[in-house]
């Protein structure tokens, strides 16, 4: 199903961000925090336009894995005409710690 969904980000979805652009600033360069930043807002756009490309995460019912880089997944779920952006992980940490609220 195609449309254009309302998108909302969570607040753990918007910390987790925040934490990933001070990362890559101050470990990285400006240049690559643009670039993530980037790759984000291409990532929710497509999510806004299409929520079902993108197949079913294996640690949270009903939620989405987007992948933004080779080591940053987005988390969310479609409610109605509504796409919630439940998080953003880095896909290196130990998958016994993360866990999707419901």
């Amino acid at each position: 199903m195609n449309g254009n969904y309302h998108v909302e980000i969570s607040q753990r979805a918007q910390d987790n961000l925040v934490k990933v652009l001070y990362y890559l600033h101050i470990n990285w360069s400006e240049k690559i925090k643009i670039e993530f930043l980037k790759r984000f807002i291409k990532q929710i756009y497509r999510i806004k336009q299409n929520p079902y490309l993108f197949p079913v995460a294996e640690y949270g019912k009903d939620a989405r894995r987007c992948m933004i880089t080779k080591h940053n997944a987005l988390y969310y779920r479609i409610i109605n005409d509504t796409v919630e952006i439940i998080t953003i992980h880095d896909v290196r940490q130990n998958p016994d710690n993360f866990h999707i609220k419901q």
